[in-house]
């Protein structure tokens, strides 16, 4: 819902939600984006592989979107309106 007079949202729910879908789109963007600049470097050396007679194996490895679902899966909707989320390995370590 939004307030006519302000144009401010009034349900801090659908705000948080909407903020939560544009981060998690916007940390996809970027790892697809950087994916795909490495990619012709990683063809190009997985050719020059096979030509030479030799295996290749590529490790496919998740995006950090599950971190992201389960870290906002433990907040209230007052600490999503306000996101400072940490999506580093340091969570892990």
């Amino acid at each position: 819902m939004v307030d006519g007079l302000e144009n401010a949202t009034l349900n801090s729910g659908a705000k948080a939600s909407a903020r939560s879908r544009f981060e998690s789109t916007k940390q996809r963007f970027f790892g697809q984006l950087l994916l795909s600049m490495k990619l012709p470097t990683v063809i190009a050396a997985a050719k020059g592989h096979l030509s030479a007679g030799q295996s290749v194996v590529l490790q496919l490895v998740t995006t950090a979107e599950s971190i992201l679902d389960r870290r906002l899966g433990d907040l209230s909707p007052d600490e999503r309106a306000n996101l400072e989320i940490d999506l580093s390995p340091r969570e892990f370590l």
